[in-house]
This record gives structure tokens, sequence and C-alpha cells, in this order.
């Protein structure tokens, strides 16, 4: 399944991948590294997307990002 990663750029949800617009989605690997990267640069409001319409954000995906917690393919954290 193909995951994003966005974030809130000026009170608006923009799409942090490389290729915007053209972009397949990552694999889920990829897209936590890109979300850790987005939160070392303090950006707002990050989050990982599927296309199943789940998705993770807040502590929880910090916690994914540091390792406290284990990322599943449904967006848990575990």
């Amino acid at each position: 399944m193909p995951y994003y990663v966005t974030h809130e750029v000026f009170g608006t949800n923009e799409k942090a991948s490389r290729a915007v617009g053209i972009d397949p989605g990552l694999s889920l690997s990829d897209a936590l590294d890109q979300a850790r990267q987005l939160l070392i640069e303090r950006k707002d409001n990050v989050t990982i997307r599927g296309d199943d319409g789940n998705s993770i954000s807040g502590d929880d995906l910090v916690a994914c990002c540091n390792g406290t917690k284990t990322l599943s393919p449904d967006l848990s954290a575990i």
C-alpha cells in the first residue's frame, strides 16, 4: 500500500513528498523516514496517511519516529 506524508504549511495541508503531483506513494519505512525528518525540522501537523483512509500523527507518530513504539502497516502505533 502506498503511504503519503503531509504537513501543514501556513494553514493549508501540503503534500511533503518530493514528487508532488506524480508521486505514486512511499513505502512504510520511507514514509516514516520522511515524517521523522519533517519532525526534526519542526514542521506542523506531520501526518502519514494510507490509501485505505488510515492515518497517524501527533504523539503516536513521534513515538514511532523515536523508536518508543512500532508503526504497523495499518498505521497503528504498537
